[in-house]
């Protein structure tokens, strides 16, 4: 894979994560089930600012034609995703942080209370009524 494709695919998904963490960091906390404080929420800005920093160096690395500058930019992006690959298994084996964890709690709980609203009203399971579909 050359350099610049591995650069642009990295572009993305840092721009993406590096926006979410910097302009709605309580969401992205809601996605792994933390609590927010304003600690946490500060850090999150400060990383996802960081993650917008390496988006920019990506951006103008994928257009070098220095063969050391895009090495360089290759082996800062093995570092960081190494990093933290390592940080995420770590917290991950804690049991403290399960990634989707408030989006799973949420679609439980929507299926839930549609099997409850459906036995409440006597709505009958469309299967019941149409065996073949």
């Amino acid at each position: 894979m050359k350099l610049r494709y591995l650069f642009m695919i990295n572009l993305f998904f840092a721009i993406f994560f590096g926006a979410s963490c910097s302009l709605f960091p309580r969401w992205v906390f809601q996605l792994y089930g933390l609590a927010v404080d304003d600690a946490a929420r500060w850090v999150t800005r400060l990383v996802g600012g960081s993650i917008l920093g390496f988006a920019t160096l990506m951006w103008f690395g994928r257009q070098t034609a220095s063969v050391e500058a895009r090495r360089a930019i290759a082996l800062a992006l093995l570092v960081q995703d190494a990093i933290g690959c390592i940080a995420s298994i770590a917290m991950q084996l804690t049991g403290k942080v399960d990634a989707l964890d408030g989006e799973a709690r949420q679609v439980r709980g929507t299926i839930r209370r549609g099997r409850s609203q459906r036995k409440a009203v006597g709505v009958l399971d469309s299967r019941a009524l149409w065996p073949m579909g």
